[in-house]
């Protein structure tokens, strides 16, 4: 049997970059693929392809792919489905066909030739998808893997390949279930929920889950105010838009420095507000958080020299008192 030695870690990589970055970017450049010490290289674009129909249409889009390589490549294919793996947005691709997904449309995608790139060669390929007329609204995932091997190493037992692949997003239209939530809005410091901030910046984590069954871009921003409700500082979070994969929570980041704050000095406690909106009817998500900003170390400095002088004061007038008493002693 022919042993397949297929490289994944860079395909993997190179999806989880266009995932986190496909929202922003439409049209996002080509993406790469190598096999480390081998020459061999692929390169697609897009990585992301954002699609809407409606039950029962057929729709289509174009992959480019082009071997970026100094030697010939035959262009394998494979369809598969995926989902959200963790919160940071890299996708989990399902391997087996048998796997639970209520979002497959892995079936729906009509399977690709097999070619052959020489170098530098860009070929163009049409995808065609076939929505059934029974497909419910909301979103559906799936992703077109590729895989570029040597003539040579084809029937040699062993082949070693560099692989990548292209997200296939498609929402369904009709009155898909848009809902998410907050699971977390907390200020952060060193990767822990902290209250206590000796100085900016404070980080904030923003886990937004989405129990709905479409991917969603919740964006929006983070307003802080002092203890008396004046505004402090306002920031954006999630921008450029990330997706939100449905049944699943994905963790964002946003962080208030002192350009944000407009270098002002900061002493007390302070709310800060997450507001973000989402969805085709714009629904709003809020949370809010309190923390404290007191420069403890800077205060421990001017305690311990307010103590050093008085001490030194105290110390100093008893022994000038001493020096008083001893004097006017002699003097008798």
């Amino acid at each position: 049997m022919k042993k397949i030695i297929s490289i994944t870690t860079i395909a993997l990589g190179t999806l989880s970059l266009a995932f986190g970055l496909f929202a922003a970017v439409p049209h996002v450049a080509a993406q790469a693929a190598t096999t480390p010490g081998s020459g061999q290289a692929l390169e697609i674009g897009p990585p992301v392809i954002n699609l809407v129909a409606d039950p029962g249409q057929t729709v289509k889009a174009q992959i480019s792919l082009r071997d970026i390589s100094t030697s010939k490549l035959i262009v394998t294919n494979e369809v598969n489905d995926f989902v959200a793996n963790g919160e940071d947005g890299t996708p989990k691709i399902l391997l087996k066909e048998t796997e639970p997904n209520p979002y497959s449309m892995r079936t729906w995608i009509t399977p690709l030739p097999q070619f052959t790139l020489v170098p530098k060669q860009i070929q163009t390929l049409s995808v065609t998808l076939k929505v059934p007329t029974t497909a419910s609204p909301g979103g559906y995932y799936a992703v077109i893997r590729f895989t570029g091997t040597p003539p040579e190493l084809q029937g040699t037992g062993v082949s070693l390949s560099a692989s990548l692949g292209a997200l296939v997003l498609l929402r369904v239209n009709g009155a898909a279930k848009e809902q998410m939530n907050v699971v977390e809005f907390s200020a952060n410091k060193d990767g822990k929920t902290n209250w206590l901030f000796e100085s900016l910046p404070v980080n904030f984590v923003e886990r937004i889950k989405n129990d709905g069954n479409i991917h969603e871009q919740p964006i929006g921003q983070i307003a802080v105010t002092d203890m008396f409700g004046k505004p402090v500082a306002a920031f954006s979070v999630n921008s450029p838009p990330r997706n939100v994969l449905p049944n699943s929570i994905r963790k964002f980041d946003a962080t208030m420095d002192s350009k944000a704050a407009e270098n002002r000095w900061l002493f007390g406690k302070y709310t800060a507000t997450l507001t973000l909106k989402y969805g085709t009817d714009h629904k709003v998500l809020t949370s809010t958080t309190t923390f404290w900003i007191i420069p403890y170390t800077l205060i421990a400095i001017i305690i311990l020299i307010l103590i050093a002088v008085s001490s030194a004061l105290f110390f100093g007038i008893k022994r000038y008192n001493r020096y008083i008493i001893s004097q006017a002693r002699r003097r008798r």
